[in-house]
């Protein structure tokens, strides 16, 4: 028997590459340094453009969001080195031609199998996030949802999914934990986090079932409610950590929890607090807008109108009709009505007038405001108002 020349394991990316300034760097690394400077002249910017593109297009969604993560963390562990990507990318390790040829397919790919993410891929920042709305701010109630949470464990953290008939008794299951849980000898505080708990517990559930027949929905709504109107403030929990919660859950609620109740959240805010919660949620928009979360962005920017509306806050309403502009019509004619009901038709057409600048639903919108006002700003000659993308808290910034 003869023996062959051992063969070389294969290489799909996270594995380690080169020791280079003293630290190691994977076969990704690699790639990414290899492409910023055979293709954009060292830049990772135009590499970063490139994949925000892709991100955009939504063809290769996946793939772009993962390797804008790992080019984020490549770009934070090259400046801790005090190095670029020509470092890496050295004219001795681009002398083999299928290295750059290799890096550019893996660059352009529009998938990133499992075997092949780095740390940074798996862990994106919308990862992260949704982590943070579901857990992240647990640490701060008074009592720790996770003492009621791990009672729902094993019934939503299932590795199969739910078909829409099994889903029925997936329920039923869930909620009777949960009733068997919300005793009458349970405190304020004890309640808030079972129903923190419960939240969570509803959105592992709903990740996994066919909710069809909106059961799993339902039930959701129903403890939403229930979580809502808690005497929070009696708990001890810091306003900043409620709110903030409240900001994440509604931000990246998946399920439409909010569906004909987006006011829902924001009723009943006490005193002082509104503006408290526009600085949460500007801050997590300009957070989400950072990590090119813009569904989310929009979404942060979406419930300020909502919040404005549920407080009946007018001195508001124009504000956020014009960070919003015309790609979302459902807050805009909100507001607009809201206006109305309390005889401001005035501020009603200068909520429409705030949105009207190019967008999705701008004609939809001159319409509504004829309809509801008589005012046709689409026959005023006036120039449309600049949007206000302004995304940062408003303190200390405009």
């Amino acid at each position: 028997m003869t023996t062959g020349t051992p063969r070389k394991p294969p290489v799909f990316g996270p594995e380690p590459w080169s020791d280079v300034a003293g630290r190691p760097w994977s076969h990704w690394d690699l790639w990414f340094a290899a492409v910023a400077v055979s293709d954009h002249d060292g830049s990772f910017d135009d590499l970063e453009a490139r994949l925000v593109a892709q991100l955009r297009s939504h063809v290769g969604r996946q793939g772009a969001d993962s390797k804008l993560s790992h080019l984020a963390d490549l770009r934070s562990r090259l400046a801790a080195a005090g190095s670029s990507a020509a470092d890496l990318a050295t004219p001795e390790a681009l002398a083999d031609k299928r290295v750059l040829a290799r890096a550019r397919k893996k660059v352009s790919d529009d998938w990133v199998e499992g075997r092949a993410m780095t740390p940074a891929m798996v862990e994106t920042p919308r990862v992260r996030l949704v982590r943070r709305a579901r857990y992240g701010r647990w640490s701060a109630f008074p009592v720790d949802p996770e003492r009621y949470y791990t009672s729902f464990r094993r019934h939503v953290e299932v590795k199969d999914h739910i078909s829409k008939y099994k889903s029925f008794t997936a329920v039923d299951r869930v909620e009777a934990r949960l009733r068997s849980l919300d005793k009458p000898s349970l405190t304020p505080t004890q309640r808030l986090a079972l129903y923190r708990a419960f939240h969570t517990a509803g959105l592992e559930l709903a990740d996994r079932a066919d909710d069809s027949h909106g059961n799993v929905g339902q039930l959701r709504r129903d403890a939403w409610h229930t979580y809502l109107g808690i005497d929070w403030q009696a708990t001890g929990l810091a306003a900043e950590d409620y709110w903030a919660d409240v900001c994440d859950l509604a931000v990246f609620e998946d399920y439409a929890l909010d569906y004909q109740e987006e006011t829902l959240p924001w009723r009943g805010v006490p005193a002082g607090h509104a503006e408290l919660i526009e600085g949460l949620l500007l801050d997590l928009a300009a957070e989400c807008r950072s990590h090119y979360l813009n569904y989310q962005a929009e979404e942060a920017l979406q419930q300020l109108a909502w919040l404005a509306v549920g407080g009946r806050r007018f001195s508001r309403y124009v504000e956020a009709a014009a960070r919003l502009g015309s790609d979302h019509w459902m807050p805009i004619e909100a507001m607009a009505e809201s206006a109305l009901r309390s005889g401001r038709q005035e501020l009603a057409v200068e909520v429409f007038r705030a949105a009207d600048h190019p967008g999705f639903h701008q004609r939809h919108l001159r319409q509504r405001c004829l309809a509801l006002t008589g005012v046709d700003i689409d026959d005023e000659g006036h120039d449309p108002r600049p949007t206000l993308r302004v995304v940062e808290s408003p303190g200390g910034h405009p």
